[in-house]
């Protein structure tokens, strides 16, 4: 009598194929070099708001315990304590200001783009550049930064669309740890960079240079002859 796992074995082999879906989000293209160069440029530039994080942590820590005590010379403390929070390093505060400049995080940098894809004018909280870390997470939580990214500058008009800077960057494995130390977090897959600030329009403009703009085909196209593509078949084995 034959076992489960000799019938199993000798299990007809089942081949499927499948259709290359035909709105597939192509991300904008760059060379390893220039995401290398990017994200080097990045770290460093970020880096006072990793003290700037820091001290607003040793804040929060401090009023916290202040307040779990209750006592009149505790509350002559908080009152200090909030003073020096104004009393910031150089650094500190270099990067209180950067944080005008950038955007942290898959929620945050998704909502300014809409908030972008919405005007049709240049506006000065408009992102400039969308760094992606699609080594680091999940396909699915980022497949939506193309179509988002090319959007946000279709709705421009022909003559503010050729000043618009805004490129779209997915790096390797291993940026989001990177990204992460330089800015202070506990994770960065996502950061927006706004035009505005002398170190960081440096790294803007060596991503326009360096990287293509974010397109998708189906999205703001005119109507026109069709254009024919060949098909792509995938065979998978069950």
């Amino acid at each position: 009598m034959a076992t489960a796992r000799a019938v199993n074995d000798k299990r007809r082999q089942v081949f499927k194929h499948a259709l290359e879906k035909p709105y597939t989000t192509v991300w904008p293209s760059s060379s390893t070099e220039a995401q290398t160069e990017i994200l080097n440029d990045l770290c460093i530039a970020l880096h006072p708001l990793s003290s700037y994080f820091a001290h607003t942590r040793r804040v929060s820590k401090a009023q916290h315990r202040r307040t779990r005590r209750r006592t009149s010379k505790n509350n002559t403390n908080t009152t200090s304590i909030s003073t020096a929070h104004d009393q910031l390093s150089d650094p500190e505060l270099k990067g209180k200001k950067m944080l005008d400049f950038v955007c942290i995080g898959i929620n945050s940098t998704t909502r300014a783009l809409e908030r972008q894809a919405q005007r049709s004018t240049l506006h000065a909280n408009d992102l400039a550049l969308v760094i992606v870390c699609k080594g680091d997470v999940e396909p699915q939580l980022v497949a939506h930064f193309p179509g988002l990214a090319h959007a946000a500058r279709s709705a421009k008009n022909d003559s503010v669309r050729r000043e618009d800077k805004l490129r779209l960057v997915g790096v390797a494995a291993g940026a989001e740890q990177r990204l992460a130390q330089a800015v202070g977090q506990h994770r960065v897959s996502v950061l927006g960079i706004r035009a505005g600030h002398a170190e960081l329009d440096v790294i803007v403009e060596k991503a326009q240079s360096g990287c293509s703009v974010p397109s998708v085909p189906w999205i703001g196209i005119q109507r026109g002859d069709p254009v024919f593509h060949p098909v792509c078949v995938r065979e998978l084995q069950t």
